[in-house]
């Protein structure tokens, strides 16, 4: 899954912070918002679950509490807090809806008289999540293991040095999740030529990436 949000025309909040993050309650207070809309976009992601927001929303606060406190600042990848909390946040997320669609499947099926213990969750989580699992771009996946696994690795410049510069740009704009018309604007760019980029710089990436043996 994209990390985008699934609410149509809203982008990923960005949970923006400077320094070393303490989960204090003035810190917790003014990411609030954040929280509840990554807690909604799971939420009304298709299948809608809404009731089960709140719930999302605790996890997600939970999240950043546990995980916050890991972000360094200091790092030479120069990721920003945004870019190390959020794909922590949404997984999170994603897991919490997948298994509760399972269980509710599971209950469904129960009470039909239909469910098999034996059988693969995995097969029920894949029926019953529909889009939310589904990737819309090419280099999403590997953009996303870059981002949850790479980031704060000393593999990362060793991966960045297989791109030229203006690659860079484009990978520095993919981790804060702007998509290519943004990034075209922001570049002063093509949209067809950042499309060309994008793929270039996944390509490099993962190549490299497979020579570390940090990827399939």
């Amino acid at each position: 899954m994209k990390l985008r949000c699934q609410l149509k025309g809203v982008k990923c909040p960005r949970y923006k912070h400077q320094g070393f993050f303490s989960p204090d309650n003035t810190t917790i207070t003014r990411l609030l918002p954040d929280l509840k809309q990554c807690a909604g976009c799971i939420a009304f992601a298709s299948p809608k679950c809404p009731e089960i927001r709140d719930d999302l929303q605790q996890i997600a606060a939970m999240v950043l509490i546990e995980k916050g406190p890991q972000f360094n600042p200091t790092h030479h990848s120069g990721a920003n807090f945004g870019t190390f909390i959020r794909p922590r946040i949404c997984g999170a997320l994603m897991n919490a809806k997948r298994n509760e669609l399972t269980q509710r499947n599971r209950e469904l099926r129960s009470f039909n008289g239909a469910w098999d213990p034996s059988e693969d969750p995995d097969v029920e989580v894949k029926q019953d999540f529909g889009g939310l699992g589904k990737i819309p771009e090419p280099y999403t996946e590997f953009e996303e293991a870059l981002v949850r696994n790479i980031s704060f690795e000393d593999a990362l410049p060793k991966l960045l040095k297989t791109l030229t510069p203006r690659e860079r740009e484009v990978f520095a704009c993919l981790r804060e999740d702007q998509r290519n018309c943004e990034i075209a604007e922001v570049l002063n760019l093509s949209k067809s030529r950042v499309s060309q980029l994008v793929t270039l710089v996944t390509q490099k990436l993962t190549g490299a990436a497979q020579r570390l043996g940090l990827a399939d």
